[in-house]
C-alpha cells in the first residue's frame, strides 16, 4: 500500500509543506551527560551528479540486508526507511537484481514521496537491448517514469572501454531522452583504476559507486582524477568493519578518508556481525553518528 504523502511527512515530524533536509544540527547529551556535537542533527548533503541533485552523505543500500528477513524483519522495513529519512538520509540505492527490493520500495512510497528522495537503480545486463529492458522493468517496479541515477552493475562490466561501449550507449540514450538524470556504474572489482577513469571520460559519466575496502579493488587512488571531471563518487564497503559493537576505529577512519576526498556518500552495507543481536536501529545510529562526525 502506498503511503499518503501528508501522513508520511507528518510521521517524520514535518508539516504538510515540510522537506526532508532538516534545518540545523543539534547537540544531545551522551550517557554521562556531556554534550556531543551533531549527535542528533540531520546528516549533511553533498552534490551528486551533474544536474543539481544533493544527496545525504549516507545512502541506504536496499540490497540483501534490506530484503532478507534474517537481517531486517518484513514488518520493520518501512520503519527502517522512515527512521533514516527522518535523520536526513535522502539517498536510496537499489537494483533490478536485488531480489524484490525495487518492488518493495515501489509499494512503500508514492511518486510525491520519491520527489523528496534521490533514487538510484542498477542493471547487470551486458547488451543494449537488455539494459533497455531492465530499465523499463525497474521503472515499473518502482512506479516511476524517471530515475535520478541509473548505473551499470559491477557484473555487467568488462575491463575495457571498447567492450563496454554498447551498454553505455543505452545509458547515454536514456539520459539524452530525459528518462535518467545521471548515469554511471558501480564496481568493486570489475574494472581497473585506469579503466574506471577512462570510462568516466569517454562516456561523460555523472556518478559512480566504488569499493574502498582493501579486500577487493580499492578505488581511492583514482577518486581525485574522477572528481576532476565533474563526476561524483559514492563509496561502498565503508562500514564493513564491525565487531558487533558499532564501527571499529578502522571503519571510522574509512569514513573520514572517503569524506575527506569529497565523495558524495558512504553507502551503508550492513554486515552479519554488524547487526547481530543489536538490531538495525543500533547499527544505523552508529552510521549516522559517524557520518555526522566526519561530514
Amino acid at each position: 500500500m502506498k503511503i499518503n504523502r501528508k501522513a508520511f511527512l507528518k510521521s517524520l515530524g514535518f508539516g504538510a509543506v515540510g522537506t526532508l533536509t532538516g534545518s540545523s544540527l543539534t547537540k544531545t547529551a551522551d550517557a554521562t551527560g556531556n554534550e556531543e556535537p551533531h549527535a542528533g542533527g540531520p546528516v549533511k548533503k553533498r552534490k551528486l551528479g551533474k544536474n543539481g541533485l544533493t544527496a545525504s552523505v549516507l545512502c541506504l543500500g536496499a540490497g540483501s540486508r534490506f530484503t532478507n528477513e534474517r537481517f531486517l524483519p518484513v514488518d520493520e522495513r518501512e520503519e527502517y526507511m522512515r527512521y533514516a529519512i527522518s535523520h536526513g538520509v535522502n539517498y536510496i540505492d537499489t537494483a533490478i537484481n536485488y531480489g524484490p527490493s525495487e518492488k518493495i520500495l515501489g509499494e512503500m512510497f508514492s511518486s510525491d514521496d520519491w520527489s523528496k528522495l534521490v533514487i538510484s537503480s542498477k542493471t547487470p545486463s551486458r547488451t543494449y537491448d537488455d539494459v533497455m529492458r531492465d530499465f523499463e522493468t525497474s521503472t515499473k517496479n518502482l512506479k516511476r517514469n524517471y530515475l535520478d541515477v541509473y548505473l551499470l552493475h559491477n557484473n555487467a562490466l568488462s575491463n575495457s572501454v571498447d567492450d563496454n561501449r554498447a551498454i553505455f550507449s543505452a545509458l547515454l540514450e536514456l539520459r539524452e531522452q530525459g528518462h535518467v538524470g545521471n548515469i554511471g556504474f558501480s564496481s568493486h572489482s570489475a574494472v581497473s583504476l585506469p579503466v574506471a577513469v577512462n570510462l568516466v571520460k569517454e562516456f561523460d559519466l555523472d556518478h559512480l559507486v566504488l569499493n574502498v575496502a582493501e579486500d577487493r579493488v580499492d578505488y581511492r587512488p583514482a577518486i581525485p582524477e574522477i572528481l576532476a571531471t565533474g563526476c561524483t563518487v559514492a563509496a561502498i564497503k565503508v562500514t564493513r568493519a564491525y565487531e558487533g559493537k558499532g564501527p571499529v576505529e578502522s571503519a571510522r577512519l574509512s569514513y573520514k578518508d572517503v569524506l575527506d576526498r569529497s565523495c558524495a556518500s558512504a553507502i551503508i552495507s550492513h554486515s552479519n556481525a554488524g547487526i547481530g543481536d543489536r538490531g538495525w536501529k543500533a547499527v544505523l545510529d552508529e552510521n549516522l553518528k559517524t557520518a555526522r562526525m566526519f561530514a
